[in-house]
């Protein structure tokens, strides 16, 4: 601060020493100065405007950069590099092109304001002839005197226009910054002071209703949901329907618009919030894994572990075995979040995360939605131990993964339109139901083995023409689910591309695999044998 004030004391010094040699010398002067600081105004303005074209040429190189680099897989499965390349030299040249025209004007500014010296010194000695022409004897003295001082003070005028440039070139930058530092427009939680320890009784949603910032529409509203300690709550419902968000309010990423949650009875709010988080375990589909070992992903966020109850983790969450078998077993380095991972094997070492850690509330969602079926039994084998005897709340849209919860809440537009177990539901005969049949085949059909090549089949064709007629009704059945997957799709009932693709490639491999069946022994004449 005390480096910032000497020029202005310096200044302030050499113009009263300037105005008790001559007052009039001195208007003078300061009329020319503020002729050339006005000058110099173009330039600043110049120096704002370039600083921030680089400023937005800057943000846009890095996040095209970094889109690309996160979507390259597309990019080459599209055969679209060149485009790309194109466009990113094009942001380079650019940028390149801002940050010169930003040094070129910074670098004008020096030679102006010594040129603009020498001018103001010549209309000075100009001007003095003229105001000193009663006093020729002592001009020369006067003259002499005042411009020593002057040529000294012309140096700190012009250091502090060329600050005044820079400090113009980053003020686009500084806004961003000052604007991401301010805390009055941010809507800060309140951390609350109460510790929190262990869940007693349960959860208890109160008419919450909430609207993200900057939205009036209603994600959820007027929702009332008791979860009791120790139970399984599974969410379902159509994309957009609430799900994530009721999970995003328990761990208080956000706060209600209205209403109140709370922890055996006391306001969520009032709870702390490292304390709480640290009492949770989260599962989601998109799991996020550090470019580090496995134990070190497996461990994150625990402190006071050891090795031996890492393994047991990992054997709880069904990643045991395939960890031994990687090079360096749990020291193996899995890159980038995980990518020399799998997707289930991602998902198991996130559960292995959510073991270790022994979160007293657990939030799973859409664990497994991404997942090919091997990898889902495994995944599914390992959520149904760490759900065991602790308050979990699932989201999914597969039902298979929620058939066991205690309590599914069926959710459509941000409103609870269904409650109950599994079997009532199916039951009452109403949303859910209709959700569950256009997924699975009754559960009252009987269940047929198919044979599963040629040889078989013959001789279960030939062993009786009522299996025969049957196996065709089970065909067609199965069929009939098929296309009830496919509505399910086409309806918008799945809002991940993956998994919507898992299902109508599964759908027509087995559609494909019925359809032979069903022609084989309807069109072949294998009555003849009978």
């Amino acid at each position: 601060r005390d480096s910032r004030r000497m020029p202005m004391i310096t200044i302030s010094v050499f113009v009263w020493f300037l105005i008790s040699l001559s007052w009039r010398l001195t208007i003078i002067s300061i009329f020319l100065l503020a002729i050339v600081a006005l000058a110099n105004q173009y330039f600043i303005y110049r120096s704002r405007e370039f600083g921030r074209i680089l400023s937005e040429k800057s943000r846009e190189y890095s996040n095209k950069l970094f889109e690309i680099l996160t979507g390259i897989r597309l990019i080459k499965t599209v055969s679209n590099e060149s485009y790309e390349y194109d466009l990113i030299k094009k942001i380079i040249r650019e940028r390149e092109q801002a940050d010169f025209d930003a040094q070129a004007n910074s670098s004008l500014i020096g030679p102006f304001n010594e040129v603009s010296g020498i001018i103001s010194v010549l209309v000075m000695v100009v001007l003095g002839r003229y105001l000193f022409l009663d006093k020729i004897e002592s001009f020369s003295t006067i003259l002499l005197t005042y411009l020593v001082f002057l040529f000294r003070l012309l140096p700190l005028v012009g250091q502090l226009n060329s600050s005044r440039s820079r400090l113009a070139n980053v003020a686009h930058s500084a806004k961003i910054t000052t604007e991401f530092l301010r805390q009055d427009n941010k809507p800060f939680m309140s951390k609350g002071s109460e510790i929190y320890h262990k869940l007693e009784q349960g959860i208890n949603f109160k008419e919450v209703s909430f609207s993200y910032p900057g939205h009036e529409d209603l994600v959820l509203n007027k929702i009332n949901l008791w979860i009791e300690k120790g139970k399984t709550i599974a969410l379902v419902g159509a994309s957009g329907a609430g799900k994530s968000t009721i999970a995003d309010l328990l761990p208080r990423f956000y706060d209600p618009t209205e209403g109140t949650i709370t922890i055996d009875g006391k306001d969520l709010r009032e709870y702390d919030l490292k304390t709480f988080r640290r009492a949770m375990g989260v599962v989601s589909q998109d799991t996020f894994l550090f470019n580090n070992s496995i134990s070190y992903n497996i461990a994150y966020g625990r402190e006071n572990f050891t090795l031996e109850e890492i393994i047991e983790a990992a054997k709880r969450a069904n990643a045991y075995e395939f960890i031994i078998d990687l090079p360096k077993g749990f020291d193996t380095e899995i890159g980038d979040r995980g990518v020399r991972l799998s997707g289930g094997q991602r998902q198991r070492i996130a559960i292995a995360r959510a073991l270790l850690r022994n979160p007293d509330i657990l939030i799973l969602d859409e664990a497994t939605s991404a997942l090919d079926t091997v990898s889902e039994r495994l995944v599914q084998q390992a959520i149904d131990e760490v759900c065991r005897d602790r308050t979990t709340l699932v989201i999914a849209h597969r039902l298979s993964t929620v058939q066991k919860a205690h309590k599914i809440v069926v959710l459509d537009k941000g409103s609870i339109v269904e409650l109950g177990n599994h079997e009532k539901l199916l039951e009452k005969n109403g949303y859910y139901a209709r959700l569950y049949s256009m997924q699975f085949t009754e559960q009252s059909r009987p269940k047929v083995i198919l044979p599963t090549n040629e040889s078989l089949l013959r001789a279960s064709l030939q062993a009786s023409y009522k299996f025969r007629s049957r196996l065709s009704y089970e065909v067609r059945s199965h069929l009939n689910v098929m296309l009830g997957s496919l509505i399910l799709v086409n309806d918008g009932f799945l809002d991940n591309p993956e998994e919507q693709y898992e299902l109508i490639e599964e759908s027509y491999n087995s559609a494909m695999r019925l359809l032979k069946i069903i022609e084989f022994y309807e069109d072949n004449n294998i009555s003849q044998n009978y």
